[in-house]
């Protein structure tokens, strides 16, 4: 990378806080005018949009709106309708011996911020945790993913043209590129991606101690138990796993039948693959393909790791992986081990769900659990086991959208969590301003101490700490 470049690079958080400290925090009116100039490019750039993440995801228009552009352009809206009640002053009084203590607090941003995005939604998780930033009155350096090649250059061209750098600013690049922004002094860093790569971010920004939001993965448990079974739950967990090619983070990674309807959920999910996608699924408009050849390679390993009960054909030269079940999967395959970010389902049965919980095939670290049943015993236990920031019950996906629900990862899955009010929480800091009336002065609280200053302060400890 030429020294400039470099140069360029490092100095960026220090123009954008030199910026903030000139005109101070923005108010929330400039925080939803820059709010909106983004939903403008959202809804004006929107067929370029589509047309990109065709180009790196062959994603349907369909989803690329429902799944990327439609969800930003919700939490906008709720982040402008909120924002002046998240941002208030809050001023509180307490009676103190001796005195009136009155508190002010106030949330602050933290400064120049750098956000880096993801490839399997390159829209929106480069973009949403950027909404949450401007919202917490921050500037953001935005470091989209390299491999979505034609989003990234899309948001560079539309961002840069619309913001002045001490605002927004995109840099594109490789992992070169991302690991020199990270050494950057920025105030606090948001990435998303895997868990690998976000070690690498966490352990570098520590060196600094720059705060760090990680949005990793994980193995998503799916059970579907003979209370919850029914022809719209099978097809709500094949929706979610097949969106995107299975390229999401949130998708159900392995489905657990109970064995008293685990027949009927496999000729189930035929029924649903074949209306979803017909026999051919690679001609079909409606599904997408895989994002990198590195990825492919991977996806294919997991194929072969179990009997393919249905989907199993590729092409390489297209990226094309078919929506594949497998079954008779051998206790610790990687299939089984680790996050498939791809259009492979394994389909385990089990026969109860104290006996599955207790074996262990199950990754309590993940982004979310999904259980389909009636039984509200069955659910509570679940619920109890996982260690995910959400348990979503007979459905999947959707929660994810919500601007009411804080999306974030617990241990392996990351931690921070953002969206909605957890967003503008995220991106900022809460500030005290502590002042004191006093009406009466205690010297007995300086030194030297005796023993009728400490019996007083043994009595009236309520009243004076």
């Amino acid at each position: 990378m030429p020294d400039n470049e470099n140069h360029f690079l490092k100095t960026l958080p220090e123009k954008q806080r030199e910026e903030l400290l000139r005109q101070g925090s923005p108010s929330n009116e400039m925080r939803k005018k820059q709010l909106l100039k983004l939903k403008n490019i959202l809804v004006e750039r929107e067929k370029e949009l589509t047309d990109a993440l065709y180009s790196d995801l062959g994603k349907p228009a369909f989803e690329s709106f429902s799944s990327e552009i439609a969800v930003l352009l919700n939490e906008i809206d709720y982040v402008c309708k909120h924002i002046n009640k998240w941002n208030r002053t809050r001023g509180s009084r307490y009676l103190k011996l001796g005195y009136i203590e009155s508190l002010r607090k106030k949330r602050h941003p933290y400064g120049s911020v750098l956000v880096i995005g993801s490839w399997n939604y390159p829209v929106q998780l480069t973009l949403m945790p950027v909404i949450g930033a401007i919202a917490g009155g921050n500037s953001c350096i935005i470091k989209p993913s390299e491999y979505a090649p034609a989003v990234a250059e899309l948001l560079k061209e539309i961002i840069n043209q619309v913001f002045p750098l001490e605002q927004l600013h995109v840099v594109t690049g490789d992992a070169q590129t991302a690991s020199l922004l990270t050494t950057a002094p920025f105030d606090l860093i948001f990435f998303t991606g895997s868990g690998q790569t976000g070690k690498r971010v966490a352990d570098q920004a520590a060196k600094q101690l720059t705060p760090v939001i990680l949005e990793l993965g994980g193995k998503n448990p799916c059970i579907l138990d003979e209370t919850g079974f029914s022809a719209a739950a099978v097809k709500d967990i094949v929706w979610g796993k097949f969106i995107n090619a299975g390229q999401t983070c949130i998708a159900p990674d392995t489905l657990f039948v109970q064995r008293s309807v685990y027949e009927k959920t496999l000729a189930e999910i035929y029924t649903v693959l074949s209306d979803f996608y017909g026999e051919q699924p690679q001609t079909s408009k409606d599904y997408g393909r895989i994002c990198t050849e590195a990825h492919f390679q991977k996806v294919i390993n997991f194929i072969e790791q179990g009997t393919v009960q249905y989907g199993g054909a590729y092409d390489q030269a297209d990226r094309f992986i078919a929506p594949t079940v497998l079954t008779d999967i051998q206790p610790g395959s990687s299939v089984l081990e680790e996050e498939i970010f791809g259009p492979v389902l394994p389909v385990i049965p089990y026969t109860d769900l104290n006996s599955l919980l207790s074996g262990g095939s199950l990754q309590r670290d993940a982004l979310t659990g999904y259980i389909f049943s009636t039984d509200k015993h069955q659910i509570g236990r679940f619920n109890e086991y996982m260690r995910s920031s959400t348990i979503s019950v007979n459905q999947v996906i959707h929660h994810a959208a919500s601007p009411h629900i804080a999306f974030g990862g617990v241990g392996q899955s990351g931690y921070g969590a953002y969206h909605g009010k957890a967003g503008f929480l995220a991106f900022s800091y809460e500030k005290t301003s502590v002042r004191t009336y006093h009406y009466l002065r205690f010297p007995g609280k300086f030194p030297p101490y005796s023993e009728r200053n400490m019996k007083a302060l043994k009595k009236l400890r309520k009243r004076i700490l």
